[in-house]
C-alpha cells in the first residue's frame, strides 16, 4: 500500500451519501475482505496495513451497516452489558474498559441499564438487537435470563461469584477471587497489632457469610480468637452515597469506641470513611488503619494513600470478551471457565 493509495479519494461519492467497505477499500488500494478483516481485528496483514485501513475509515466517518449485516450474517454487531450500578466508580470503570475492548472489534455495546428487572431481559432477547451478554456481578439477571421462555442468548458472567451459586451458573464465566486478598488484608491488620479490627459494610445482605469478603473477616477474627465486629450502615446497595455513609459511621463512632483496624466493603465505602474518621478526630494510619476493596485509581490520591484489595477488571473484561466471541463462533464448545486472584495493595494507610 503506497502514499498514493492512501490518499486517493472517493469518486463519485457525495458528502451526504454513506460510506460504504467499498469506499474504504477504494481509498486504501485493497480487497473489501481486506478492510472487513482489518475493521474486525481478524486476518493476516501487516499491523500497518491495519493501522491504515482504520485511519482512512475514520477520517472516511465509516459507519457499519449493522442491519445489512444481520441479514447477511445473522449478526447485529451489537453486544449488551449489565453491571451493578454505574454511581459507582468501579462499575463505571469497567462499562469504560467492556466499551473499549468492544469497539476494538468494531463491536457496539448496548448498556442496557443498572441491573435490569426481569422484563427488559426478556425484551432484550426477543428483540433480537444483540449478539450475546456480558453480566458483571449480575448474577439474578442471568437466573432470569435462563427462566425466560426461549432464552437462547449467549452470556458471560464476570465478577465476584458466591461459590454456592457457582454449579448453577450455566454460562462461561470468569470468577474474581477475593479470598486471599481478603485473608491477608485482615490478617495485616493484626500483625500489625489492631486490638479491634472491624468490617464496614453498606447493608446486612453484605454483612452475610455468603459474601467472601465477610465470610472471610469471619474465619480469620475467630482463629484469631477476637470478637467480630461489623459496622452495618444501613444504605442499600449503591455504595456511591458516600455523604450518607460518612454520618451513618460518625454516628456509629460518637457512640461506640473506634476500632484501630477497618476494612471495608468496597473503595466507596473506604473513601467514605476516611472523611468520617477526620470528622472525628481520627487519624489514618496512626488511629486507625484503613483497607478498600475493588482497586480504584482514585485511593492512591489521598493523604495518606488507602491500601486495598485490587481486582483484576482489565483482565476480567478481556477475558469476557474473548469467551463471549469464541461462544458465537463456537456454539457448541464447552463451557469456559476462568478464576482470577484479587490481590491487597498496600499503601500508607496500612503501614506508616
Amino acid at each position: 500500500m503506497n502514499e498514493a493509495q492512501q490518499s486517493k479519494p472517493v469518486v463519485g461519492r457525495r458528502k451526504s451519501d454513506s460510506v460504504t467497505l467499498h469506499d474504504v477499500a477504494q481509498r486504501a488500494g485493497v480487497h473489501v475482505m481486506t478492510v472487513s478483516n482489518a475493521l474486525k481485528g481478524t486476518g493476516r496483514m501487516t499491523q500497518t496495513t491495519r493501522e491504515t485501513i482504520c485511519r482512512i475509515a475514520a477520517e472516511l466517518n465509516y459507519k457499519p451497516n449493522r442491519a445489512a449485516r444481520a441479514l447477511v450474517t445473522g449478526r447485529t454487531g451489537a453486544v449488551a452489558v449489565v453491571t451493578g450500578p454505574v454511581s459507582e466508580h468501579f462499575y463505571a470503570h469497567v462499562v469504560h474498559l467492556l466499551e473499549r475492548e468492544l469497539a476494538a472489534s468494531q463491536t457496539q455495546m448496548i448498556f442496557m441499564c443498572s441491573r435490569p428487572p426481569e422484563r427488559e431481559m426478556e425484551f432484550l432477547i426477543q428483540s433480537g438487537m444483540v449478539d450475546g451478554l456480558i453480566a458483571i456481578d449480575a448474577f439474578s439477571e442471568l437466573r432470569a435470563l435462563s427462566s425466560t421462555p426461549g432464552a437462547i442468548l449467549p452470556c458471560v458472567y464476570a465478577g465476584v461469584l458466591r461459590p454456592e451459586l457457582a454449579p448453577s451458573l450455566s454460562v462461561d464465566s470468569i470468577a474474581v477471587d477475593l479470598s486471599g486478598a481478603a485473608q491477608e488484608a485482615v490478617q495485616s491488620l493484626l500483625d500489625l497489632g489492631c486490638e479491634r479490627v472491624a468490617y464496614l459494610v453498606s447493608n446486612e445482605g453484605m454483612a452475610h457469610a455468603e459474601d467472601v469478603r465477610a465470610r472471610t473477616f469471619r474465619a480469620a477474627m475467630e482463629r484469631a480468637g477476637r470478637p467480630l465486629e461489623i459496622i452495618n450502615v444501613d444504605i442499600g446497595t449503591d455504595t456511591s452515597r458516600r455523604d450518607l455513609t460518612r454520618a451513618r459511621l460518625v454516628e456509629y463512632l460518637q457512640k461506640h469506641p473506634a476500632p484501630d483496624g477497618l476494612l471495608c466493603q468496597n473503595d466507596e465505602m473506604a473513601i467514605s470513611a476516611y472523611r468520617a474518621l477526620r470528622d472525628v478526630g481520627l487519624r489514618v494510619p496512626a488511629d486507625v488503619r484503613l483497607i478498600g476493596c475493588d482497586g480504584l485509581a482514585d485511593l492512591d490520591f489521598f493523604d495518606p494513600p488507602i491500601a486495598t484489595i485490587v481486582q483484576p477488571v482489565e483482565q476480567m473484561c478481556a477475558l469476557a470478551w474473548q469467551f463471549l466471541q469464541k461462544r458465537l463462533a463456537q456454539p457448541e464448545v464447552p463451557l469456559q471457565r476462568a478464576v482470577l486472584n484479587a490481590h491487597l495493595q498496600k499503601r500508607a494507610s496500612l503501614t506508616p
